[in-house]
């Protein structure tokens, strides 16, 4: 009896403790009406979306600043089903959730994911949806925005016959679009072709494409969404393809063309020098990770241009007869290590003759972070055509005076607009400190009297190296 009695001694006051504990379970969490919850965002907005398409995970953090717990009655996706969110509470997949706990001076995660219905609407359409959360008789809400953009689909795509395409939407191309011998594909102003993955253009006949300065016939990835908050995947390279011209493919003409955000930007296959493969003016080729435009024993003529960027060379010669006028071509390529230069030119490969009939550069600018712009290689062999005229351009390599040099300064000069590696933003308008101002020839300039931003060249004592002409400040 003695041991038994010893026993329930020190059994009772255990109990009682855990009764206590268990009464005093509500005294764990605020109830406090002013103890609300912190948010990292009050707005959760994500880009232009595809319809149809999911998006990357967002995420939203939820804060309890108070230094008492709090119990979430609950959590709940405001339309869940119809507008096309998703969210994920603290690991758990759902559209509503009860009794979620925040510990004193802790957080959690909403992770948010988004696959908009189809709009049946040439126009981009926000999509509005909510996360209600009610806490001790308060409601708060988050609110969930995403603009919605529906698309054409085109899945492996042979163009067999001259077709013109001319779209409000976007063209989302899934295992690349071909365009067939003897076939002739036009592309209308304002059309945009978005590829999925490692799909590209692979044209044996004949691409003409009609941009204009205010509505260019872009060429993208289909990825919207952003990497980081203040970095979109469409600033990044090698989230497509590229656009590939050959052997029997000539005629080429692109005007107002936006090719960025590829694993090359133009690829033209060796063909005959004395037939016109690409004319490419008023366009821009960026942000990609290998050759921008890549030239290989043709015939082309590039205008008013912008080639930048590249994680190889922004152009890359290789035989053949080129004219430029009035180019820039600046590498400052920065996403990894750059391989290459703003310009190569090369009249040998592997040993084999590719004769440099032509490359003539008229009023551009050969720019890049590196100390030396200009590579490639010039066979040992003289009898190789390496022909070269370069005339008013302003050039980041090493100074050569010959008769084919004219009126050239061979100076780094990186007095651009906006130049931010961070994230990925680059503008190669002339900052009013560039050599490039007034550096060029007029009568070359005559071909294009408008610069690709569509300002005057002519109307200055002489036209700016480049693509882009330096806006005239009247005092």
């Amino acid at each position: 009896m003695k041991s038994k009695a010893l026993y329930l001694i020190y059994i009772f006051p255990a109990i009682l403790l855990l009764l206590f504990a268990a009464c005093d379970d509500t005294d764990d969490y605020s109830s406090n009406p002013n103890h609300t919850l912190w948010f990292s965002q009050d707005t959760l907005r994500m880009d232009t979306v595809i319809t149809g398409i999911p998006t990357s995970t967002r995420q939203l953090k939820i804060y309890n600043p108070h230094k008492k717990a709090l119990l979430i009655s609950s959590i709940t996706l405001a339309d869940a089903g119809k507008s096309g969110f998703r969210i994920n509470v603290d690991g758990m997949k759902g559209n509503q959730f009860s009794d979620i706990e925040i510990a004193e001076e802790d957080s959690l995660y909403i992770f948010v994911e988004a696959t908009l219905p189809q709009q049946d609407n040439p126009d981009i359409k926000l999509i509005r949806d909510s996360i209600l959360f009610q806490l001790n008789g308060m409601r708060q809400e988050v609110k969930l925005w995403a603009y919605a953009q529906d698309a054409f689909t085109l899945r492996g795509k042979v163009i067999e016959k001259d077709t013109l395409i001319a779209s409000q939407r976007p063209i989302l191309i899934y295992d690349s679009i071909s365009v067939a011998p003897n076939a002739h594909l036009t592309l209308a102003a304002g059309t945009r072709l978005y590829f999925h993955g490692k799909a590209g253009m692979q044209v044996h006949g004949r691409l003409s494409v009609k941009g204009t300065l205010s509505a260019p016939v872009v060429f993208r990835g289909d990825r919207t969404d952003r990497m980081f908050p203040y970095l979109p995947y469409d600033r990044l390279p090698g989230q497509w393809g590229g656009i590939r011209f050959y052997k029997t493919s000539y005629d080429n003409h692109l005007v107002y063309t936006d090719i960025h955000g590829g694993s090359f930007g133009i690829r033209c296959d060796s063909s005959v020098a004395d037939r016109r493969k690409l004319t490419l003016e008023s366009s821009i080729i960026r942000q990609v990770s290998g050759n921008g435009l890549e030239l290989t024993s043709c015939q082309a003529v590039i205008g008013n241009s912008e080639i930048s960027n590249a994680g190889e060379n922004c152009v890359s010669l290789l035989g053949g007869d080129y004219t430029f006028t009035h180019c820039t071509l600046a590498n400052y390529f920065s996403w990894n290590v750059r391989k290459g230069a703003a310009l190569q030119v090369r009249n040998e490969r592997d040993n084999n003759a590719y004769p440099l009939s032509s490359a003539i550069f008229r009023n551009c600018i050969i720019a890049g972070s590196g100390t030396d712009e200009i590579n490639g290689g010039r066979s040992k062999n003289e009898n190789i055509a390496f022909n070269y005229y370069f005339s008013h351009c302003l050039i980041n390599s090493v100074k050569e005076e010959n008769g084919r040099i004219v009126n050239v300064i061979w100076e780094k000069d990186d007095n651009f607009l906006l130049m931010d590696s961070r994230t990925q933003e680059y503008s190669f308008n002339l900052d009013e400190k560039s050599k490039a101002i007034n550096l060029g020839r007029k009568e070359d300039a005559s071909a294009y009297p408008m610069d690709r931003n569509g300002k005057p060249r002519l109307q200055d004592t002489a036209p700016d190296a480049g693509c882009y002409e330096k806006e005239i400040t009247i005092p």
